[in-house]
């Protein structure tokens, strides 16, 4: 109920982000260390854009290109009628390029002050702004040295350009129903057990972080149990080639559930790849994959699905076959 009355205070945000595919259509074409900034317009429900040309120094350095670029974003725009989504007192303490093309801002404590509604709006320009840059795929949000978090509490994860939904001129998809399929456990802690579960969401976003937001959400069904530890915080959700990288906090390896070693990661693994999308899972904590998961399961490789923990799964796909 807390995240659709949060869902539903976005809602029109959503449907301005989805509704600038009109403006963005219209965009002038780039020329080499050109970059689009983006503002909001006066009644703070969607973003429009002003292109930047990168200085000398800028051109040579991600670093000094992203700070370059979020310096213009709360200046004054050179549009009288266009705004910056950044106020005044929020401030960039520092910015940290990591490998596979992920880049963190760490923002001010003044970052949490925002309404909610411009909040969805810096992030959005901040993340559309920063991911032009060369290199950078991913843009993760601190607040201080704390990952920014949700209405709910909950990390919000690394985020691309394609995070905030745009539209080519239809406002009609800025929310929707997706139903997931989820595997928690039994009462014994050795079976996972299907579940279907059917959530509103963003129509912007990531089925994968979805995905872990709802196990660790864990599950009230009777007959029903939670694969994962209500503590645990997941740091990023990520997938490239077919392959999911979910990294989260020592809680997930410290505090797992009194079940069998294999429910908690074949949990993660097995619903993830019920997506089109995600084939394998690599699974690590504080982003160390180097490990085994309670001595017992190796988590260096990226993990396939495994039928044989799901209760009844094996006995229905044969009698499907044998029916063929």
């Amino acid at each position: 109920m807390r995240r659709m009355k949060y869902l539903l205070l976005l809602l029109f945000v959503f449907c301005g982000l989805c509704g600038c595919g009109k403006t963005e259509a219209k965009k002038e074409e780039l020329e080499e260390g050109q970059y689009y900034l983006y503002y909001t317009n006066q009644a703070f429900t969607k973003l429009e854009t002003e292109v930047y040309e990168a200085k000398g120094a800028e051109k040579g350095s991600t670093i000094l290109l992203a700070e370059g670029l979020l310096g213009k974003l709360q200046e004054a725009p050179g549009n009288m009628e266009l705004f910056s989504v950044i106020p005044e007192e929020v401030r960039v303490a520092r910015i940290q390029m990591e490998e596979n093309g992920q880049m963190f801002v760490y923002f001010n404590a003044a970052y949490n002050t925002m309404e909610p509604i411009r909040e969805i709006l810096c992030r959005a320009a901040v993340v559309k702004t920063l991911t032009q840059i060369e290199g950078v795929d991913y843009v993760g949000f601190y607040i201080n040295d704390q990952p920014l978090l949700d209405s709910a509490n909950n990390t919000i994860n690394l985020m691309s350009a394609s995070s905030f939904a745009e539209s080519a001129g239809n406002n009609t998809a800025e929310l929707q129903k997706v139903a997931l399929t989820l595997y928690f456990t039994d009462e014994t802690g050795t079976k996972l057990l299907e579940t279907e579960r059917t959530i509103v969401c963003s129509a912007g976003e990531s089925m994968e972080s979805l995905v872990i937001e709802q196990l660790l959400e864990g599950t009230d069904e009777e007959g029903r149990y939670d694969t994962l530890p209500g503590t645990a915080k997941v740091l990023s959700v990520a997938t490239r080639k077919g392959i999911c990288y979910v990294n989260f906090d020592a809680a997930f390896i410290n505090d797992a559930l009194n079940v069998s070693d294999y429910i908690p990661i074949y949990s993660i693994v097995n619903s993830l790849t019920e997506l089109p999308n995600v084939s394998r899972v690599q699974i690590s904590a504080e982003g160390v994959n180097n490990i085994k998961f309670r001595d017992s399961i190796a988590l260096e490789q990226p993990l396939e699905r495994r039928l044989e923990y799901i209760e009844n799964k094996k006995e229905d796909e044969g009698a499907v076959e044998n029916e063929e």
